[in-house]
């Protein structure tokens, strides 16, 4: 498995696998979980934080090349999920700096990916995560999840802060987090992981000034 980072200039060549994600998270959030999302009644799931802002890292089979999983990624100085939707689940302001990024959209490919490849698909895109981060000097990522999902977040390896307490929203109960990230974050998660070198395909060009 290897992971794609997708920026905003370069989507035209990596459209058939930007394509095999949007279509993997409208089996997943639309049809499997049920959200009522914009995009109900297109075999895509897109929104509006889909946009010229946004960055996207895709875990790929290295076999076939098959979407296994993605996450989707905006810089916070831009407009994002969490300070036009979710702000009242922060007791505080919401985080807003060239350092802090939001995770939205984390998904794996269904239902070709479960079990133990499940963990690995999340493993390798919390690494991906990290080393993003450290090529970008970004030291934080928020994020809104499902409250018992806090525990998976934990155990993966992250330094999660919560932004609030966990509240009822539309019948699930959902928290707003805060992820750090450092140089020893990275280092953590390849050790934890047993990986030694990079998993995001990279070029020279890839810093992304938010």
């Amino acid at each position: 498995m290897f992971v794609e980072l997708v920026l905003p200039q370069a989507r035209l060549a990596h459209a058939a696998a930007l394509m095999e994600m949007h279509h993997d998270r409208k089996r997943v959030f639309v049809d499997a979980l049920g959200w009522q999302l914009p995009s109900a009644g297109s075999w895509l799931e897109v929104d509006e934080f889909d946009n010229e802002h946004t960055v996207y890292l895709i875990a790929r089979s290295a076999a076939t090349g098959k979407h296994e999983g993605s996450v989707r990624l905006l810089p916070s100085t831009a407009r994002h999920m969490l300070s036009s939707m979710f702000s009242g689940l922060c007791a505080g302001a919401v985080p807003m700096a060239q350092d802090c990024w939001e995770i939205s959209r984390l998904v794996a490919a269904p239902p070709d990916v479960a079990g133990t490849s499940l963990v690995r698909v999340h493993r390798i895109l919390a690494l991906a995560l990290a080393e993003f981060a450290d090529l970008n000097s970004i030291t934080r990522y928020t994020l809104v999840t499902e409250s018992h999902r806090v525990a998976a977040l934990l155990s993966i390896g992250w330094h999660v802060r919560p932004l609030g307490l966990p509240t009822s929203w539309h019948g699930q109960s959902l928290q707003a987090l805060e992820v750090v990230v450092d140089r020893r974050t990275l280092f953590e998660l390849r050790s934890k992981f047993r990986v030694t070198t990079s998993i995001l395909q990279t070029s020279r060009t890839d810093r992304f000034a938010a």
